[in-house]
């Protein structure tokens, strides 16, 4: 070998081991304890450290944390947890971060954290979520762990993208079958009696309840029943029926009023036994008996019926709160075949 080629091969051997002198030199200072820190002062430092953290024996690092497209810039020697919390923000159910919570930070991380869409999810009436990872309607039923029954729906298509501000509702729908023990009603027969006073009723025999098992089935939407069928019903008991006895008999007028009656049902050919119960119906013998339909009097006469039969049946400019004109119109009235015109019989 010449002389010119030692000299070149020398020269080539020096520059390299300067360039692997100062590569080392500089991952020493920035990976290698501070000169200026006592190493007792280092440990204590790393003893005093958060568990789980990232520690940095020069400082903090810088890391760029982007939230919902947002860049802001956290200093921190912990963990991707302590980065957000120094941003004043803390996870939230539903938050989903590009690197895990307690994963320790690097100088010059880059840390997204998604919040998801703005969206409301109702189950059965309930909001469940008030934001959503961004997707379709079956990713949001997927996140929050939403099934679906056979019977349920939902207003909007499975996949159907979400967007900011949407209100997703699924509706419960549920059939169900119930077997109650339930009471079935008695019927009643009424036998008139002519020694009892109108509209008095006595029981002779009491009525009692029968027993029955009945079978439904219910539908019921959000939990509220909408519906209820009859499946099958099973009498365990029959229902005895009530018998009972109702007056027919009108009761006993004041004996002025009866007189008055009495003697119009001769005067004018009707019944009289008829008229006392119409009047007892009608006003209880109450001759100033008064209805805010207009009826008036003994026989609670209309305005119109009044003033057209009373001047037939000769009575002409009384008033029907009379119960002598009140009577006599009404027995005038009863002997020509108009009792139909009283509901009262």
């Amino acid at each position: 070998m010449g002389p010119r080629l030692v000299i070149s091969a020398t020269l080539r051997f020096a520059r390299l081991a300067l360039v692997s002198y100062v590569v080392a030199v500089g991952t020493w200072t920035l990976l290698g304890p501070s000169p200026l820190t006592p190493p007792a002062a280092l440990v204590a430092r790393v003893a005093a450290a958060p568990r789980g953290s990232s520690f940095s024996a020069d400082r903090a690092a810088d890391v760029s944390v982007s939230v919902d497209g947002l860049t802001a810039t956290a200093r921190t020697a912990g963990t991707v947890e302590d980065a957000l919390r120094s941003l004043g923000l803390a996870a939230v159910a539903g938050d989903r971060l590009s690197v895990p919570a307690d994963a320790s930070v690097l100088a010059g991380h880059r840390i997204a954290l998604d919040r998801g869409l703005p969206v409301t999810l109702l189950d059965g009436g309930r909001p469940l979520v008030a934001r959503a990872p961004r997707g379709t309607v079956a990713d949001l039923l997927a996140a929050t762990g939403v099934t679906l029954g056979p019977l349920d729906g939902i207003d909007r298509d499975m996949g159907a993208r979400l967007e900011p501000g949407d209100v997703v509702q699924i509706t419960r729908v549920t059939d169900r079958v119930e077997t109650l023990e339930e009471t079935a009603s008695f019927d009643v027969r009424y036998v008139q009696d002519p020694n009892l006073d109108r509209l008095r009723q006595v029981v002779v025999i009491p009525g009692v309840p029968g027993q029955l098992v009945n079978t439904y089935r219910v539908h019921l939407v959000n939990g509220l029943e909408i519906e209820r069928v009859l499946l099958a019903s099973l009498e365990v008991t029959a229902p005895t029926l009530e018998v009972r006895r109702i007056g027919t008999r009108a009761p006993q007028a004041p004996s002025e009023i009866e007189a008055i009656i009495r003697d119009a049902a001769v005067r004018q050919g009707a019944d009289a036994e008829q008229l006392l119960r119409v009047a007892w119906c009608e006003s209880r013998f109450n001759p100033g008996a008064y209805n805010a339909s207009g009826a008036s009097g003994l026989f609670q006469f209309m305005p119109r019926t009044w003033v057209s039969n009373s001047l037939r049946a000769g009575y002409e400019g009384s008033s029907p709160f009379d119960p002598v004109a009140s009577a006599n119109v009404a027995a005038w009235m009863f002997a020509r075949g108009a009792a139909n015109l009283w509901s009262c019989r």
